[in-house]
């Protein structure tokens, strides 16, 4: 398992919050590399969520959320929300999109969207969204990559 897990580290990523509303209102966020584009019509995106995670049942039951490309001044944000505990947003900045989900300022792109189809695959489950409203900005991203964050022109190890 660690030698495939250091394996699968050698695809150099980018690194993703991803954040919804639990059904009790309260703002729920996780630190998420398996970002990806699934199509462009209709706009679907994908992201990955462990079943041993802390907020999974808030995201299988959320009708939104939003995913958050992170720059490369954003590595302590991305270490924030990659806790397992309660205060993930403590001391975080936020705004509410218009059907409530937390949005992160200062991102390289943004992706509100509507929970589209849910997978249940191995110890994950794949959310798939529909976009229904993105933005971006122009700053370098913030990459993971072999077990470390990087940026972009950084040399491996």
């Amino acid at each position: 398992m660690r030698a495939f897990r250091a394996c699968l580290g050698q695809f150099a990523t980018g690194v993703s919050v991803v954040t919804c509303s639990s059904a009790e209102g309260y703002p729920c966020g996780i630190t998420a590399n398996s970002f990806s584009s699934v199509s462009l019509e209709p706009p679907l995106v994908l992201w990955n969520i462990a079943k041993s995670s802390n907020s999974l049942h808030d995201f299988l039951k959320a009708t939104h959320f939003a995913i958050h490309i992170l720059t490369d001044e954003q590595t302590a944000l991305s270490l924030q929300f990659a806790k397992s505990d309660h205060t993930l947003f403590d001391g975080v900045d936020f705004d509410k999109s218009d059907v409530g989900v937390p949005i992160l300022p200062g991102c390289l792109a943004v992706f509100e969207c509507s929970t589209y189809q849910i997978h249940d695959c191995g110890d994950h489950h794949i959310i798939v969204g529909h976009v229904d409203r993105f933005f971006w900005d122009r700053a370098e991203p913030l990459i993971f990559f072999s077990g470390h964050y990087r940026r972009v022109g950084d040399a491996a190890d």
